[in-house]
């Protein structure tokens, strides 16, 4: 496969209540805010003129809101079921402050659990960004984005980077993140982190995986 340069975006921030953090997941399907119509509309100007051939998003709505600011006037996004946020099973669409009271034995510094009841686990949904990643990557012929969600683009981000998906909490996903992942010599390295418009970026430049994610 030649040489891919893979934008992985999260979608810009969704019209949730002030001050109350919740877990979307994929059941509460919120559009996009006024703030977060604002950063999508940036990211269109930030991709401008960057050679993008196609943008591929999640069937969620904050994401196909922010996938079709990036396209701008160019073709549609396609949507790939694969890309969808991880379920949260019982968490769907709880406050944290809710899902923290309710389930205490999955947070503190050692928790004892960490797939949510009826949910996905994190060895599942990385299966899905992986397919995700190579669908797009095998009909790219050189710059494509993907716009996804937090859970997802970090348990990526931590295969590709080669750490352990315990750590996903530790890779930084803001609204609006951009990262850069590159494909060439047989493997993936990720470029760049949490990058963006009105950010810097965290930059790395590893082998995916230590090397060992070829196709």
């Amino acid at each position: 496969m030649s040489e891919k340069l893979i934008y992985l975006v999260r979608h810009a921030q969704p019209d949730a209540p002030a001050g109350e953090q919740l877990c979307l997941g994929q059941s509460l399907d919120l559009p996009l805010s006024a703030h977060g119509l604002s950063q999508a509309r940036a990211l269109g100007r930030f991709f401008a003129g960057r050679g993008v051939e196609a943008v591929y998003t999640s069937p969620l709505l904050r994401a196909r809101q922010t996938a079709a600011c990036i396209a701008g006037d160019a073709a549609a996004p396609c949507v790939l079921s694969d890309l969808i946020e991880l379920y949260g099973g019982e968490w769907d669409g709880l406050s944290f402050d809710l899902i923290r009271a309710r389930y205490p034995e999955y947070f503190g510094p050692t928790p004892r659990r960490s797939c949510p009841p009826g949910g996905e686990t994190d060895e599942q949904g990385l299966a899905r960004a992986r397919a995700a990643l190579d669908h797009v990557a095998q009909r790219t012929g050189r710059c494509a984005v993907m716009v996804a969600h937090a859970g997802l683009n970090r348990l990526l981000l931590c295969a590709l980077l080669g750490r352990p998906l315990c750590e996903k909490k530790r890779i930084p996903q803001g609204y609006a993140a951009v990262n850069l992942l590159q494909y060439a010599h047989g493997a993936w390295r990720v470029l760049q982190v949490d990058g963006g418009p009105a950010r810097p970026a965290e930059g790395v430049s590893r082998p995916a995986g230590g090397g060992k994610t070829r196709q």
